[in-house]
């Protein structure tokens, strides 16, 4: 399939003088390149279903890299095709990073995270630690610490309910739970990392 855009202007002498005018800054040059293939881009872009802000970011993109690269077009009667692969080009990328993004009404700061993959493996093995390390303390010390840490709020009325323990014993048997957890040496090595 022939593109319109590379056939159209590629005999007109009057386009080259406008790329090399554009080429050496030439205001009244840009203005006239603009004004000629700026319908051109809209109708390329028309094919993507962009809206029309992102169209226009689309339009504005591809001349913008046009003042930037004019110095490497060899070909400038060439330059309405350029113009069209470039404009098709950045529409793909908009359209993948739409695709990337979620957009809401508010943001969630709550979903930004600054961990790194060496800190979640670390969380991680933290996590497996403390499992292990309880599980291996007495039935009773076990299931206070276990109790405590899954419910802070708990009070020692509450926790002696709930664990058919005596109000006097939970803070002993609490300290001499967390005692243990201290000495458990791989706990300890991975608490200080």
């Amino acid at each position: 399939m022939t593109n319109l855009a590379d056939t159209t202007h590629a005999a007109d002498p009057g386009l080259v003088a406008l790329v090399c005018g554009a080429r050496s800054g030439n205001d009244d040059a840009w203005a006239q390149l603009i004004e000629r293939f700026d319908p051109m881009l809209r109708r390329v872009l028309s094919t993507f279903r962009l809206c029309r802000a992102d169209v226009d970011d689309v339009v504005q993109g591809t001349w913008t890299k046009l003042y930037i690269h004019i110095d490497r077009i060899r070909e400038p009667a060439a330059v309405a095709g350029w113009l069209a692969t470039t404009a098709r080009r950045q529409a793909l990328e908009l359209l993948q990073t739409h695709t990337r993004e979620v957009l809401t009404d508010e943001l969630d700061l709550d979903a930004v995270s600054n961990e790194t993959p060496e800190s979640v493996v670390l969380e991680a093995e933290r996590h497996a630690a403390f499992l292990r390390a309880v599980s291996a303390l007495p039935d009773r010390q076990r299931r206070l610490v276990t109790l405590i840490a899954a419910r802070p709020a708990l009070d020692y009325e509450q926790v002696g309910s709930i664990l058919q323990m005596p109000m006097g014993s939970i803070g002993p048997t609490r300290a001499r739970g967390l005692a243990n957890l201290e000495r458990d040496a791989q706990l300890r090595s991975l608490v200080a990392a």
